[in-house]
């Protein structure tokens, strides 16, 4: 397909005159008149009758035309995507997470970056934070956000976040009629944790609160998902100690309290260094900006 012929067909088919067609063009007439004999040729079509001073569409040439203006307009629409992606106006960025960024920074994060790229489409993926990195290396997702990881030569790491941890208790804890919580009296209680291969930055942060009061947890059951560590403890199998934001599932038969001298939890921003998705920077530009400003 020739779209110098196509927009020269189209300007003689809306002037019906060679020589206004060729001054809209900025051509001599002789060469349009040769690409319009091409493109004649090439289709075994006549587009045109000729008259002395002007020119009329045969049947042919008024079918042929709507379908050249519809292919113009979208040559053009494909050219203004194509910039649009490059530019990072546009296109699709795959972030995975783990659940407990769920309950603070990114649905927050999410409505923020989509209403100012309306045309980016961000495709989420949750996952456990032990797989996050494997996930960034073999480019099956863009950016993680998560707790701090190993991060191996080609992941940079952005921290946006940092909270306490919380406890968590069954409604008829002896303990649960407070809004907060001596740690050192959890001393002896089963506690309900994830193992150090899920988030190791965690789970040493459970532990590291339990012994800066004195005590290690007797662990009684591990999982991977902090929510069900939340509902395991709902069921009075035990106690938990958490990002304090999961106190935001707000379930039944389970109370949230604060603790006195937690250890900071971190979260961040994970990506590759040569990811060359435009929109990366854009959402990174959009974390940041976002966890500078309170809650």
């Amino acid at each position: 397909m020739d779209f110098r012929q196509l927009r020269y067909f189209v300007v003689l088919a809306e002037t019906l005159h060679f020589g206004r067609a060729a001054e809209r063009l900025h051509i001599t007439q002789p060469p349009l008149s040769r690409q319009i004999a091409a493109l004649e040729a090439k289709l075994s079509v006549p587009l045109f009758t000729r008259h002395s001073r002007h020119v009329e569409l045969t049947p042919a040439g008024a079918d042929y035309y709507r379908h050249a203006v519809r292919l113009l307009a979208d040559a053009e629409r494909a050219g203004e995507s194509a910039r649009a992606t490059a530019a990072g106006a546009m296109g699709t960025l795959r972030l995975g997470f783990a659940m407990y960024a769920a309950f603070s920074l990114l649905p927050r994060l999410v409505r923020r970056f989509s209403d100012a790229h309306p045309r980016i489409t961000l495709s989420l993926e949750e996952m456990l934070p032990r797989d996050t990195e494997q996930a960034l290396l073999e480019q099956r997702i863009d950016v993680g956000l998560g707790m701090p990881m190993g991060r191996p030569g080609p992941l940079d790491y952005r921290p946006l976040l940092h909270e306490p941890l919380c406890a968590v208790l069954p409604a008829d804890h002896a303990l649960a009629g407070g809004a907060t919580v001596d740690v050192r009296r959890l001393a002896g209680e089963p506690f309900v944790t994830l193992p150090r291969t899920t988030a190791p930055s965690l789970h040493e942060a459970v532990l590291a609160c339990c012994s800066a009061h004195g005590f290690a947890p007797s662990i009684r059951l591990e999982t991977h998902l902090q929510q069900t560590i939340v509902s395991l403890v709902a069921e009075g199998l035990g106690v938990a100690l958490v990002p304090a934001s999961l106190a935001r599932l707000r379930l039944d038969d389970v109370v949230f309290a604060a603790i006195e001298h937690s250890p900071s939890i971190e979260q961040g921003l994970y990506w590759r260094r040569d990811d060359d998705n435009p929109g990366l920077a854009a959402f990174i530009e959009s974390a940041v900006a976002l966890a500078a400003r309170p809650a």
